[in-house]
C-alpha cells in the first residue's frame, strides 16, 4: 500500500490533512486540534482512580451469523451504475453512518443501518457493507439488530473500534436480552462474515430511561485494550483478555460545550479538558488506563494537540489569561499564544520556545520533523480585517516561518520564495495554520525546501489537501466549490483542477481514500443512501 500522509481532523479515519503538513522522507509535519469551545473556567484538578469494574468475558464465544436470528430483515440489496469518473452504490433503505478505508487499501467499509416498524413493533440493523471500486461486487453481513425500542439507540452505540489484521475489526454494540439492553465489544470477520462476541460491558433495564449512548470506542495500538468513552463509564480502557476496566478521566460521561477530546489511536494516548484553553487537562493512555495532568502548573492559557505522526505532544500557551487572547469567531476559538512547549507522548518536558513577554509578535505550533528533530514555528501579529461573513473581526497575520531545534532550542527564518526552482523531493515538506476563527479555510498553507531553508505561500484557500509522497502529489479539496485540484511537492506553484461535482449537492463532508487515487464519498436519499467513487487523475 502506498503511503499516504495525513493529519487527523474532526474523526480519526479521515484521509485528508486537515491544518498542518507533511515532511517526506518519513518525516511529518502537522498538528491535530482541539474541537471548537469557549473558555471556560478550570476544573479543580482530581485523581483517577481505579473503578473496580469488570466487563464480563465471553469465555467460550460460539462465531455466529446474526442473519441466522429472526430479525426479519432480508439481505442489504446493492445497486450500482456507473457515473463520470468513477461509480455510485445505492444502498436500498440503509443510511451510511460511517466508512474507513481498510488496511488492504483497496477496501472500503461501511457501517450502513436500515429500521422498519411493523404488527410486532419497530426493529433496527446495522450491516457491514465492505466494497471497493476494483472489486468486482459488494459484499455485506449483519452486525448488529435491535427490537422494540427507538432506531437511534443502536446508531449511537455502534462504533467501530479498530481493526485486528486485515480482515478483522472490532466494534462496540447493544441488543436486546428479555427487558435488558446489553452492550457488547464484538469481533467480526470480513472473510468469514462472523461476528463473535468478546465482552459484556455492562447491563441496563429497558425501563423507558434514556440508555447511555456511546460515544467514542479506538483500540490500543497492542490490539488487547480498547478505549470506550460512553455516557454511563466516561472515559475508560477495557482489557479484552480479563475485561478489567479503568476509569481513565473522572466527570467524562457527559461532553460538555467547549470540551477538548483527542486521541492518537497509533500510540493509545489523548488529551482531554473539560473547558477550552485549560492547563487542568489530562492526559492518559488507555493502554495502560494511566492518566495525569502533566500541564497543571501552566499560569496562562494552553492549547494542546499532537504532531500528525504521533511523535510528540505540544501545547501554546500565554503568560496569563487575558480574554483579549482567546479570539473567537464563528467556528472556532483561536488563541493569540506567546510560545510553544513540545512533550514527550508521556507529557514529560523537551523544549520550549517563547517571544519575550509584552511583544506584539505571537508564535505557534506548525508541524514536527522526527528524523530532524525539528518543529515547524508560525509567528504572527493580530490585526483587524473583513472576514467570510463580511464583518470585520480579529486575525492572525504572518510575520514569519520559523524552525525550532529541539536539540538547542534555537529558532531559524524561513525565506519565502515566489518562483520554487530546482526543489527535490527528498527535501520538501508541507505545512499550514489556521489563521480566521471564522472560517473552515481561511489557513496559511506553506510548501518547505527544508534543505535551503526556503518556502513557497500557497495561492488558493482549501480545507482539505491529501499527499502522496512517492507520486510526488498534493489534492486538494475545495468544499464549498466541490471540486478537487492537483498539485506537486516540488513545483506547487503549478495547480489543476481535476474533479467537479457540485450537482451532487453533498449534505456531509466525509472522505476516505484508497490506492489509485479513489475517494469514497456519501450522500443521504430517501431511497437509500449513495456511496460514490471517484478517480482524481
Amino acid at each position: 500500500m502506498k503511503r499516504i500522509i495525513e493529519v487527523l481532523g474532526k474523526r480519526e479515519n479521515a484521509i485528508f490533512l486537515g491544518v498542518g503538513g507533511v515532511l517526506l522522507g518519513g518525516l511529518v509535519w502537522g498538528a491535530m486540534f482541539w474541537n471548537v469551545g469557549a473558555v471556560e473556567p478550570s476544573v479543580p484538578p482530581a485523581q483517577t482512580e481505579s473503578s473496580g469494574e469488570k466487563a464480563k468475558v465471553i469465555s467460550d464465544p460460539d462465531a455466529y451469523r446474526i442473519q441466522d436470528s429472526a430479525s426479519g430483515f432480508s439481505a442489504l440489496e446493492i445497486g450500482r451504475s456507473k457515473i463520470n469518473k468513477g461509480f455510485m452504490t445505492t444502498v436500498k433503505q440503509g443510511r451510511v453512518l460511517e466508512q474507513v478505508a481498510a488496511p488492504d487499501g483497496v477496501t472500503m467499509l461501511y457501517f450502513v443501518q436500515r429500521s422498519k416498524t411493523g404488527d410486532s413493533g419497530s426493529s433496527s440493523q446495522i450491516d457491514a457493507l465492505w466494497m471497493g471500486p476494483q472489486r468486482e461486487s459488494a459484499e455485506s453481513a449483519p452486525i448488529a439488530q435491535i427490537t422494540g425500542t427507538d432506531e437511534e439507540m443502536i446508531r449511537r452505540s455502534t462504533r467501530l473500534c479498530g481493526f485486528m489484521n486485515k480482515d478483522e475489526f472490532v466494534y462496540t454494540t447493544v441488543k436486546n436480552e428479555g427487558s435488558e439492553l446489553v452492550y457488547y465489544l464484538s469481533r467480526f470477520s470480513m472473510k468469514q462474515r462472523t461476528a463473535t462476541p468478546l465482552l459484556e460491558l455492562y447491563r441496563q433495564e429497558s425501563n423507558g430511561r434514556t440508555a447511555p449512548a456511546v460515544l467514542e470506542a479506538k483500540l490500543a495500538p497492542d490490539k488487547r485494550h480498547v478505549l470506550v468513552r460512553d455516557e454511563r463509564s466516561g472515559i475508560a480502557s477495557y482489557d479484552l483478555k480479563t475485561g478489567a476496566q479503568a476509569r481513565i478521566v473522572p466527570a467524562s460521561e457527559a461532553v460538555r460545550a467547549g470540551e477538548s477530546f483527542l486521541l492518537a489511536p497509533e500510540a493509545g494516548v489523548g488529551l482531554y479538558a473539560a473547558g477550552r484553553f485549560q492547563s487542568d487537562l489530562w492526559w492518559f493512555d488507555w493502554n495502560t488506563g494511566g492518566a495525569r495532568q502533566p500541564f497543571a502548573a501552566e499560569p496562562g492559557f494552553v492549547d494542546a494537540g499532537m504532531d500528525a505522526g504521533r511523535k510528540l505532544i505540544y501545547y501554546n500557551w500565554t503568560y496569563d489569561r487575558k480574554p483579549e487572547l482567546a479570539l473567537a469567531g464563528d467556528k472556532r476559538t483561536l488563541l493569540a499564544s506567546s510560545g510553544v512547549q513540545v512533550a514527550d507522548l508521556k507529557g514529560n518536558p523537551i523544549k520550549r520556545f517563547s517571544l519575550p513577554k509584552g511583544s506584539k509578535e505571537h508564535l505557534e505550533f506548525g508541524g514536527y520533523s522526527e528524523e530532524r528533530k525539528t518543529v515547524l514555528l508560525h509567528q504572527f501579529q493580530l490585526v483587524r480585517a473583513a472576514v467570510t461573513n463580511g464583518t470585520a473581526a480579529v486575525v492572525k497575520k504572518t510575520t514569519a516561518w520559523l524552525l525550532g531545534d529541539l536539540r538547542t532550542g534555537t529558532m531559524q527564518p524561513l525565506q519565502q520564495v515566489e518562483v520554487p526552482d530546482g526543489w527535490e523531493l527528498k527535501d520538501m515538506a508541507f505545512g499550514s495554520v489556521l489563521t480566521d476563527g471564522g472560517s473552515d479555510t481561511a489557513a496559511e498553507q506553506i510548501f518547505v525546501n527544508m534543505q535551503d531553508r526556503t518556502y513557497y505561500r500557497a495561492k488558493w484557500k482549501t480545507k482539505q489537501p491529501m499527499v502522496l509522497p512517492e507520486e510526488d502529489l498534493v489534492l486538494f479539496a475545495d468544499e464549498p466549490g466541490k471540486r478537487v485540484f492537483v498539485s506537486s511537492l516540488t513545483r506547487p506553484d503549478l495547480v489543476v483542477a481535476a474533479l467537479n461535482y457540485k450537482k451532487y449537492n453533498w449534505d456531509n463532508q466525509e472522505f476516505a481514500w484508497l490506492n489509485g487515487h479513489w475517494m469514497s464519498r456519501y450522500l443521504k436519499a430517501a431511497e437509500g443512501d449513495k456511496i460514490f467513487f471517484f478517480q482524481i487523475n
